[in-house]
């Protein structure tokens, strides 16, 4: 084989080599940079706010849920401390939830 057509193959080698390894990299920043399906946090909100009604020792009913990136925000108000807990430990229970930020406000019931 002339040098000239074993110069040009050896690059054709080397460059094919590159596109490989620059593809391999794209692929694998890609994939690390995924992003949260936001039909998961549908299921998540409904799942939670299912926990929430079920709960048969506290009226959860009127707890606002919302889900994003797994996140999990609570919002309204709750009669005690202890339904306030309770419902943060329901929601971080549900299949999903990667945090719950609690930002229910505790207004006991005036009698």
């Amino acid at each position: 084989m002339p040098r000239s057509e074993q110069g040009a193959r050896t690059w054709r080698l080397r460059s094919g080599r590159e596109t490989i390894l620059l593809m391999s990299l794209a692929l694998a920043a890609v994939s690390g940079c995924a992003t949260f399906d936001p039909w998961e946090d549908t299921r998540i909100e409904a799942d939670v706010k299912a926990q929430l009604v079920a709960e048969k020792g506290a009226n959860l009913t009127r707890v606002g849920v919302l889900s994003s990136n797994g996140a999990v925000y609570l919002s309204g108000a709750v009669e005690s401390a202890d339904q306030k807990a309770q419902a943060e430990t329901l929601a971080k229970g549900v299949r999903g939830v990667r945090r719950v930020v609690n930002s229910l406000d505790v207004r006991p019931v005036a009698r």
